[in-house]
């Protein structure tokens, strides 16, 4: 039996230690950038006092704008870890474009890191050959353990090249031992977790775009698992005998993480949330208010804008309204009943109910993998 953590999203960030240049406030984004090595630190205290622990997962977004000085602390945080660390890039471990990023909020001293750079960086960390952008490996004798950086080069969205696809069909080609269970990890999903999410612009960026392709491959080698994380939230979705298993930012609300077991014919997911750090004892209440107040913003500018086009009095009252909904998601094993009377739009209460959560649960579950 192999037991394993997983976390997500830690947005590793710390001051310029050249010249002491902070990261500047990104407008209504919740996550606790300037806190986020207190945050890792908890987690790994916790994640080492797990018994029989193998090895740790790491789904990407390392830092917070792919900085070489939080890349180089985010390396040194992986090290504290007991067992080890296998992890992958994400979107915010490249350089990304001026329309997805102001230059203003960027550190103008230094040059972000991109990604054909991170096997060089985390060589120490799954990746074993400095020129692919993937990898694949048995850190148990029932894992074998596929990484893959999914960013789209100058984008936010996920991609697969065909080197890669090539690659992967390759390993997976390989692997024949059926009392080994193949997971494959990478940062962006591969089935929709929001309704719309392949399609609709304010979802689609957290989406592989050429999913397809890869989910065919999986199921043609038979791989059931894979891991993601990007969308901060806790969710489970299966399709067709495939599971993604999105896990939320340890940097932002709800602060999840999850430990599994996998064995017995089965794997067993528990989630687990940090309920503290040194400068923030309240950490779940004070973060679910930061989370909630940034969407009140988010909800009420999409309100304002096609299709809706609420009028802006309209639109941030009934933002308000919804103040609870994105927390909910982001927590996972959401049920929504707004009604058209509250919400003053019948639309847009269907379309707020349509999140409810559909089964697997997202936090706490077990995946039978009995049957080949």
């Amino acid at each position: 039996m192999a037991t394993f953590a997983l976390i997500a999203d830690p947005h590793v960030c710390v001051p310029n230690p050249q010249t002491g240049w902070v990261a500047v406030p990104i407008p209504n984004d919740p996550a606790f950038y300037h806190e986020s090595v207190e945050v890792m630190e908890a987690v790994i205290d916790e994640i080492n006092a797990v018994p029989d622990l193998d090895f740790v997962l790491v789904a990407g977004d390392l830092t917070r704008e792919s900085e070489p000085y939080n890349h180089e602390m985010a390396r040194e945080l992986f090290t504290r870890f007991r067992v080890p660390v296998f992890c992958v890039s994400g979107n915010h471990d490249q350089p990304r474009p001026a329309r997805l990023r102001p230059r203003k909020l960027l550190d103008p001293d230094v040059t972000p890191v991109t990604t054909p750079e991170i096997p060089t960086l985390y060589g120490d960390f799954g990746f074993r050959d400095s020129t692919l952008t993937a990898y694949s490996c048995d850190p148990t004798p029932d894992v074998h353990l596929v990484g893959l950086c999914s960013t789209k080069p100058d984008d936010d969205c996920g991609w697969i090249s065909p080197e890669v696809l090539a690659w992967l069909d390759d390993d997976l080609a390989r692997q024949r031992d059926p009392a080994r269970e193949t997971i494959v990890m990478l940062h962006h999903s591969i089935i929709e977790h929001v309704p719309g999410e392949t399609v609709n612009p304010t979802f689609s960026w957290f989406h592989v775009e050429n999913a397809q392709a890869l989910k065919t491959l999986l199921r043609r080698h038979g791989v059931r698992l894979t891991f993601t994380g990007h969308l901060h939230i806790q969710d489970v979705k299966e399709e067709e005998g495939l599971y993604n298993i999105a896990t939320a930012s340890i940097a932002s609300y709800p602060h999840a993480y999850r430990i599994m077991r996998l064995g017995n014919g089965g794997l067993e997911i528990r989630s687990r949330r940090l309920q503290a750090i040194p400068s923030c004892p309240d950490l779940q209440r004070v973060s679910r208010q930061r989370i909630a107040d940034a969407f009140v913003n988010v909800i009420a500018d999409l309100l304002g804008a096609a299709p809706f086009s609420y009028a802006p009095d309209r639109a941030r009252e009934t933002a308000s309204k919804l103040r609870d909904w994105w927390p909910s998601i982001a927590d996972g094993d959401e049920q929504f009943a707004y009604g058209a009377d509250e919400l003053g739009d019948a639309f847009l209460a269907a379309y707020a109910n349509s999140f409810s959560d559909r089964p697997p649960a997202d936090n706490d579950l077990s995946i039978d993998l009995s049957a080949r």
